[in-house]
């Protein structure tokens, strides 16, 4: 199976790649924290906002539609959530295809859409400009505690074999006839997944063992040491004050 579809792009050469890791860390968050803390009213804030994100989109040179796919993807299940809100809300309505909408859960409804579109395409942007190991090298920098970072470190590493162990069991069913059309057929499923359940944890004991035998005393060994460059200070310096001025206006 295919290696590296979180950051497929991340081996690209543009001013966005080059950045340092704890660099589009803090730029990220700072975004994420403004887009969400901003009233849905707003919509210039927002505008400003899908703007900076679009700007970084055409530095770093990447596929517009598998950014944009991927970002888009968080959208149904946003919306599902704030989706009766125009239809409870109270307050001021809106005659809408025949239907009496709440003006206030309408906003909220696209507020959800928004905030989350943004949220994501952040995240989008961040691990398609900054190798896995980078990135976590960039965690790690900022202070985040050595066991998060060795969890999401191994979790990044095996779910591929985790994934293909499944693809394995499926095959191994469809070969011995396995075809899901009826419920009682579903049962099936339930051992499977039993089975790669007791494979994993058999797979994740036989590697710590292997590890403790190299030398592993709770901290996985440092990637190559960062360097903060005169680039990623000035990035910060200009990009989080426009960041708090729109966040500070949009009240």
């Amino acid at each position: 199976m295919e290696h590296g579809f979180l950051d497929r792009h991340s081996d690209l050469d543009s001013p966005v790649h080059r950045l340092d890791p704890r660099c589009k860390v803090l730029l990220a968050l700072a975004l994420v924290g403004a887009a969400v803390s901003t009233p849905p009213q707003h919509l210039l804030a927002f505008a400003v906002y899908a703007g900076l994100l679009a700007w970084t989109l055409a530095l770093a040179r990447l596929p517009a539609g598998y950014v944009l796919g991927r970002a888009a993807l968080v959208l149904p299940f946003s919306m599902l959530v704030a989706l009766g809100l125009p239809f409870f809300r109270g307050g001021q309505t809106v005659a809408v295809a025949g239907l009496q909408l709440s003006v206030a859960g309408l906003w909220i409804l696209a507020g959800a859409a928004m905030k989350s579109f943004i949220g994501a395409l952040a995240a989008v942007l961040l691990v398609s400009t900054t190798p896995f190991a980078s990135l976590l090298a960039g965690l790690r920098g900022l202070g985040l505690p050595a066991l998060f970072i060795d969890l999401l470190a191994l979790t990044y590493r095996y779910v591929f074999v985790l994934v293909g162990e499944a693809m394995r069991l499926k095959r191994a069913a469809a070969a011995r006839g396995y075809r899901p059309r009826w419920l009682p057929q579903a049962v099936i499923v339930g051992r499977m997944a039993g089975s790669l359940f007791v494979r994993s944890y058999e797979r994740a004991e036989r590697m710590y063992g292997a590890m403790r035998l190299r030398g592993y005393l709770g901290r996985m060994p440092a990637a190559r040491p960062l360097r903060f460059r005169l680039a990623d200070g000035l990035t910060l310096a200009v990009l989080l004050p426009v960041l708090a001025a729109v966040r500070i206006l949009a009240r």
